[in-house]
């Protein structure tokens, strides 16, 4: 790899992490971005064994040149995912289809430990204006396959609505830990690369994460029910991030979305925070890009793409 000395990635490096992943979504167009204390959540929560299953290139100033890692499927999954990539200044020396070779071998020997019998598919992603990645994913038989959106809205002037009779609004408690689980797990079943995770694992992606915020969160209970969720975490600057956004299927078109998301939105401008952002698949089959639409989100960077194959038996 360019002479590069790789090392595995420890908790230490999440501040180079978060630069470099900064720099390659510029490049990309995407304009995600990424927080220190995001990326160390992240690596947590994704990476199973740091020393084997992540890669890091510091260049000769200290600074990474690349990174990379993967991230094995829940329990009775099939979907692996590849992260990390090669900055900008570095492209072109090989590192990419190095680092991504790596990925791809580990995961094959991931699968062949945990369930050789199964198919797997692994995905990697980049901004659609990331010519040079799109090129290297394209040349290992990586296919794009859905794309997603940024979207950002003020925060100021939401117009809380009323819930539908029978609907209470509370704010997120570990106490409704179990049933918001439990309806995420419903509300994402039929949306696109959805795999459930365990109570334990999906809590420690979400609500368990020092960026969460219980209080600028939203339940939308049906007696002990959750019918539908959003949950919130602190951005970069005087941004609250939507990372959860879900209604099961009983209780949709009544606009309880809606009815959370400006309960959230007015909540985080009494917060301080001018601006609110949320991911969201451009094909979802709940129409919520319209939704967003509907309440002042607007898309603002080209769209996220996502690259897939089936993992070669």
């Amino acid at each position: 790899m360019d002479q590069l000395i790789t090392r595995p990635y420890t908790s230490t490096d999440a501040a180079a992490v978060t630069d470099l992943l900064n720099a390659i979504e510029a490049a990309g167009g995407a304009g995600h971005v990424f927080t220190e204390a995001g990326t160390r959540d992240h690596m947590a929560a994704e990476v199973r064994d740091a020393d084997q299953d992540s890669h890091l290139l510091p260049g000769p100033d200290g600074a990474l040149a690349a990174a990379g890692w993967v991230s094995t499927p829940p329990q009775g999954g099939s979907r692996a995912d590849t992260g990390g990539g090669v900055h900008p200044r570095w492209r072109g020396r090989g590192i990419g289809r190095s680092l991504l070779s790596w990925q791809l071998e580990r995961i094959a020997e991931i699968r062949a430990e945990q369930d050789p019998a199964s198919a797997w598919t692994v995905e990697t992603g980049a901004g659609t204006g990331d010519e040079s990645a799109a090129a290297m994913f394209e040349r290992f038989g990586l296919r794009p396959v859905r794309y997603f959106i940024e979207m950002r809205a003020p925060t100021a002037g939401a117009r809380l609505l009323r819930p539908p009779d029978g609907i209470r609004i509370v704010e997120f408690s570990s106490a409704l830990l179990p049933a918001v689980h439990e309806s995420h797990t419903e509300a994402f079943a039929d949306h696109w690369g959805f795999e459930p995770r365990s109570l334990g694992e999906w809590a420690a992606r979400t609500v368990e994460s020092d960026l969460f915020r219980s209080d600028l969160s939203r339940i939308a209970l049906a007696d002990d029910q959750a019918a539908a969720y959003v949950l919130a975490y602190d951005g970069p600057e005087k941004t609250v991030y939507f990372g959860q956004v879900g209604t099961r299927r009983p209780w949709r078109q009544q606009g309880l979305a809606s009815t959370l998301l400006t309960a959230s939105l007015a909540a985080g401008a009494a917060d301080g925070k001018t601006t609110a952002s949320l991911g969201v698949d451009a094909d979802s089959p709940t129409g919520a890009v319209s939704l967003y639409e509907r309440l002042g989100f607007t898309a603002l960077h080209p769209p996220f793409a996502v690259y897939e194959k089936p993992l070669a038996c």
